[in-house]
């Protein structure tokens, strides 16, 4: 798996490397063709200007005009046609070559018609051999220095024969045909350099693309507009948002954005956990400025689902509930026993009135309320850690249904609605159990109080936001005020006189160690409804 990762990986460089290079090869091509316009029409103007027809064209003027004029056409010829055909088409090796090759020749019949090497216009060679070297690799970049050296001496020698008189420059065209050779070396060696460096840092980057992809962690660039400049498929998965089609024109949920915005307001290490849906998993992020604090600074966010955490977390908190779970069964329990005992004891008594009566009760009542409350205690502290199993929910719920039912003597009014067929889902059984029997319970009694009948209603279907399954049980009840809403899962929180205020808390920890979340919102009843959504 790993290799054939990695094989696609490097053929990826690869392929970017070549464009990187065939791109090199085109803006070198692409300023090539200016410095040749912009020399042809400078020989014209030096060839038409009087001051300089002694430097230019001297020895034979009919050849240089007609070379000059062939030159320039050519030129504008290869100018337009880059407006029609891709520079890259050109930049190949063998269009590049006819290019240079036809641009040695044009100026060595230049050179030739102004006086051969003495004139200076052998100079320009240097120039065009020099991009050959950028436009051309290997050994067929030699071929042009050579062309230009032979064409070079052999000008000399035919300037030599049509006017034995005139001393002619032999070594100075030897040391040109050095320079030649140097030149075009020269710039080879710089742009297989260039192209090295190119190769190192665009596999850099891509190992570094790589590297962020792969991790667990969300990463995601968002500019100072409030749009996405970079992001990785964890972020992607977290965020609901389409990484593989990223563009300008995606929007990353409000929720993150407002966190970007509160922090830049207040830069603070500490931000609050978020969810971007109901049913999505708790995020935690942190923020740096990429640039110096400025207006239009990008934001690096960090994004981390804070499951991992929490179950650190509950570890600990676990082994704490534990330790004092052994204390409390020690120094209440017994003790405990011994008061509920002796008051039902005093409560038999035939010698009490009825105010002691009556206060036998309430100590009878409050101790079976706090060995409920030890009792949940040392559930939720002696339970043994999640067994996740496949679970096909829709048999599940109707089994547990049966028996919860044939445990109650009241007649109950449970309707079950699967919205699909297929409802996966990886949890252990006997906790599951806890949990809905906490939430049958709490619904139900409180249905009753509303309507004088035992019923609710279970939902089960799939999110289309994440896809993953979910459960509703919805009461009918008058619901939960919204001041109180965020007590409603910590410990020891009641609202009823006889409740120990541990049910939601124990339920709400069974789900996150099943790797779930339980939720509460207001029912389309009135009631309360309230979600589980299974995360795996």
């Amino acid at each position: 798996m790993e290799e054939s990762t990695f094989h696609a990986f490097d053929e990826t460089i690869g392929l970017s490397l070549q464009d990187e290079q065939v791109s090199q090869r085109s803006t070198i091509l692409r300023v090539y063709n200016y410095y040749r316009i912009l020399i042809s029409f400078l020989f014209l103007f030096l060839f038409l200007d009087p001051n300089f027809q002694r430097f230019v064209g001297s020895v034979n003027p009919d050849m240089f005009q007609k070379t000059i004029l062939t030159y320039i056409s050519v030129n504008i010829l290869i100018g337009l046609t880059t407006l029609f055909v891709r520079v890259e088409v050109l930049s190949k090796t063998t269009p590049s070559l006819i290019i240079l090759i036809g641009d040695i020749v044009c100026l060595t019949l230049l050179m030739s018609a102004s006086g051969g090497v003495s004139s200076g216009l052998a100079n320009f060679l240097i120039f065009t051999l020099a991009f050959g070297g950028g436009l051309i690799h290997g050994r067929v970049s030699t071929v042009l220095p050579a062309i230009a050296f032979i064409l070079t001496i052999y000008d000399e020698f035919y300037l030599f024969f049509l006017d034995a008189n005139t001393l002619r420059s032999f070594f100075q065209a030897g040391i040109l045909g050095i320079v030649y050779f140097a030149a075009n070396i020269l710039f080879q060696t710089l742009s297989r350099q260039l192209r090295t460096r190119e190769t190192e840092v665009r596999a850099l980057e891509q190992r570094s693309q790589l590297i962020i992809e792969r991790m667990r962690v969300g990463v995601v660039v968002v500019t100072d507009t409030d749009q996405p400049r970079l992001i990785n498929q964890s972020a992607a998965q977290m965020l609901q948002v389409p990484g593989d089609r990223l563009s300008p024109k995606d929007h990353l949920p409000d929720i993150l954005l407002d966190k970007i915005s509160g922090w830049k307001q207040n830069p603070s290490p500490e931000v609050s956990p978020f969810t971007v849906y109901d049913t999505g998993p708790e995020l935690l992020a942190s923020f740096s400025l990429l640039n110096e604090p400025s207006s239009d600074s990008d934001t690096l966010v960090f994004i981390e689902d804070s499951t991992d955490v929490q179950k650190q977390a509950q570890q600990f908190k676990l082994a704490s509930l534990g330790r004092l779970s052994a204390s409390i069964a020690h120094e209440i329990r017994n003790p405990l026993g011994a008061i509920s005992h002796a008051a039902q004891l005093l409560g038999e008594s035939s010698s009490l009135d009825k105010g002691d009566k009556r206060l036998s009760e309430i100590i009878q009542n409050h101790t079976v309320r706090m060995n409920g409350v030890i009792e949940n205690v040392l559930q939720m502290s002696s339970r043994q850690n999640a067994e996740p199993r496949e679970v096909a929910l829709q048999d599940w719920v109707g089994v547990f249904l049966e028996e919860f039912s044939a445990g109650v003597a009241d007649e109950l009014i449970i309707e079950t609605e699967f919205l699909s067929e297929q409802l996966p889902i990886e949890f252990d059984p006997l906790h599951l159990s806890q949990v809905l029997g906490n939430l049958y319970q709490n619904g139900l009694r409180y249905s009753a109080k509303s309507t004088g009948e035992n019923k609710l209603k279970v939902i089960c279907g799939i999110d289309p936001n994440t896809g993953k399954t979910y459960l509703e049980v919805i009461d009918y009840g008058k619901g939960v005020d919204e001041d109180l809403i965020h007590n409603l899962f910590e410990p020891f929180y009641t609202t009823e006189s006889m409740g120990t205020g541990l049910g939601l808390y124990l339920s709400k920890e069974l789900c996150e160690a099943n790797n779930a979340r339980l939720s509460y919102s207001k029912a389309d009843t009135g009631g309360s409804c309230f979600r589980i959504a299974f995360l795996t």
